[in-house]
This record gives structure tokens, sequence and C-alpha cells, in this order.
């Protein structure tokens, strides 16, 4: 099948910020009095923010100086974090007629600085949907469907490529195709409702050739 929309999360699918995640995580932790290892790094990575705090123990009447540490910190390290090889050659690749775009767990102003670096490719996106754009955050299937809405393409023609299994609960609670990417996925993850198992972003704009 030929998709008519493309959706893509932006953490594990089209950067590459684990390394900068986990750097951050462990320093700002280290302020709390935690540790962070790797093992913490791996499965706290793909969880919602609040998720995976909770899963490191940080008290809800904590989470708000922590998220603003966090970001503070972040800020600092922004320019480190880069793309996949081969993305900004996928999307290159991909027919004009396809409505592409982002959907992701990061607030507006995380996903702006962390794209601003990488123009050629946010100049394919048609529709941008982060955290704070609509009511609920994935794994609800609201701001995927608000960015197909947005690009006026139904559940059944579109596509959405992630790495995380929120991303695939996300694409299946709205109906539409989920896309493995499996350069940064998971590994602890057991995925059971994938339509594409891609190994590399080519594989991608394969689909139209």
């Amino acid at each position: 099948m030929t998709y008519q929309a493309i959706m893509f999360d932006i953490d594990g699918t089209l950067t590459n910020s684990q390394p900068v995640y986990t750097t951050v995580m462990r320093a700002v932790l280290k302020e709390f009095g935690r540790d962070f290892s790797d093992d913490d790094a791996q499965l706290t990575f793909p969880m919602a923010a609040e998720q995976a705090l909770a899963h490191l123990g940080i008290e809800a009447d904590e989470v708000d100086r922590f998220q603003v540490r966090y970001e503070a910190v972040m800020a600092d390290h922004f320019t480190d974090i880069k793309l996949f090889p081969g993305i900004e050659t996928m999307m290159a690749q991909l027919p004009s007629d396809v409505k592409l775009g982002i959907v992701t767990s990061q607030r507006r102003n995380e996903m702006d600085t962390v794209m601003a670096p990488h123009a050629p490719v946010m100049a394919h996106m048609d529709v941008t949907i982060g955290a704070d754009d609509t009511p609920k955050r994935k794994p609800d299937p609201l701001p995927l469907l608000t960015a197909l809405k947005r690009v006026n393409v139904t559940p059944e023609n579109a596509l959405f490529v992630g790495d995380s299994l929120s991303d695939e609960k996300t694409a299946a609670a709205a109906n539409v195709d989920f896309g493995l990417a499996g350069w940064g996925m998971d590994p602890n993850a057991s995925h059971q409702t994938v339509a594409h198992h891609f190994e590399h972003p080519a594989d991608i704009a394969a689909l139209y050739h």
C-alpha cells in the first residue's frame, strides 16, 4: 500500500537522542540525590516524561522542579542531538504529494529547538504536533488523529513511524498502520501490531518505488 500521509515520532525515530537524554538525566538526577544507570536510560527513554519520573522515584511534588532543571540542562545539549543516518535522504525521496508530519511527546518549544538545526527535514513537514498542542498525549490517539485531520487524510490511508511501544499503541488506537523504526527501536519492547519493520530509513521511501 502507498500511503497518503506519513507521520513520524522524533526521539529514537528521526533523532538519535538517547545518548544526550542519558547525559542530561544523569546530571539532573544527581542533583536530586539519585543515580541513573544505563539500564534506567534504556528503560525510561521510550516512556512519557511523567511515567519515566514516576519509575525513577521522583515524587509528584518534585516533578515541576525536575522538569525545569531538565529543560535547562538539556538546552545546553540540543546541538549534540543528531539525525539518524539516512533520514534527510529519505525525506527528499518521498513523493511530493505525500503529506508528512511529526507527532511527538516533546513540548513544542523543545521540538522546535531540537529540530531547528535540521531545516531540510522540517521543510518537508506539513504538520507538527507537540505534547502541548492537544489535551491528551501519546499513546492516546488524539495527537495522531489531530495531525491527520489537519492534512485531510483518513487514518486508513496513513502510516505512523515510531520506535516504541507507546508509538505502536498510538497507531493502533487511531486505526493507523504502524511502521517500526528498527534503527532506534527499544530492544526490550515486544512489538505485536507492526505493518512494516523498517531496518533503514531508505526502506520507507522504497514503499513508493
